[in-house]
């Protein structure tokens, strides 16, 4: 009986998802206000020149090896942030005192290690699963293994004045910053003399930081109650 009910009736099983036009969803459809576009998550370091905020994607499912070049303050700074996102961090410093206001704060989430050996000492997994992302921020004069990194859910900084020399670690690094124009020759010996020039046009209170997309200029953003832990 043509006309009734069951004849109009959606066929059985899964659509044919063949006969569905290709999209791209990053590209918003013609005659459309609406487009869909990748947020930026993870660490988050400070504004650009523009405003913008610029984070850094860690702690996440792939390795990240950060390089900085500056004052162990920002390995304190790093540690504060990722204990927020769900980590446990792991310690490695030449002034522990430095660290003992965030270590009581921080409680078992934090351990100061005399060294990287053994790290991590329990499996990296996602935030709020088992011991959570794990961490080492280290300012040694050694840089860590590069392979310290390799895996998911772990995150590796290294903070020191000056990169040694012909160091793996410092030659795989995903991200790289340098805290200021007075270390622009560092930079230059870690990426080459662009990076250098780019670093010593820093203006005051600004950080250099190189990731694969380019060089950017980052303004830090600090809280009162950030610095009162980061500064015994």
């Amino acid at each position: 009986m043509s006309g009734t009910t069951a004849d109009r009736a959606a066929p059985s099983g899964p659509p044919d998802l063949g006969a569905l036009p290709a999209f791209d969803w990053r590209e918003a459809p013609p005659g459309t206000g609406c487009r869909l576009t990748p947020a930026g998550a993870g660490l988050h370091l400070g504004t650009d020149r523009q405003g913008d905020a610029v984070s850094l994607a860690a702690p996440g499912p792939s390795g990240t090896r950060v390089g900085v070049l500056g004052e162990s303050l920002f390995g304190r700074l790093f540690a504060l942030r990722l204990l927020g996102l769900g980590a446990r961090v792991t310690a490695v410093s030449r002034v522990p005192d430095k660290w003992a206001l965030l270590r009581e704060a921080a409680g078992d989430r934090l351990l100061l290690a005399a060294s990287a050996a053994g790290w991590p000492s329990s499996e990296p997994e996602p935030p709020t699963v088992g011991d959570g992302p794990q961490v080492l921020v280290t300012d040694q004069r050694r840089a860590p293994s590069a392979a310290a990194a390799d895996g998911q859910w772990r995150t590796v900084l290294h903070v020191t004045r000056s990169a040694p020399a012909r160091s793996a670690f410092w030659s795989a690094a995903d991200v790289v910053l340098a805290l200021g124009a007075p270390f622009g020759e560092a930079a230059g010996r870690v990426l080459g003399a662009d990076a250098r020039r780019f670093t010593e046009r820093l203006g005051d209170g600004e950080i250099a930081l190189f990731r694969p997309d380019g060089a950017h200029v980052l303004r830090p953003d600090i809280a009162p109650a950030e610095t009162e832990l980061l500064t015994p």
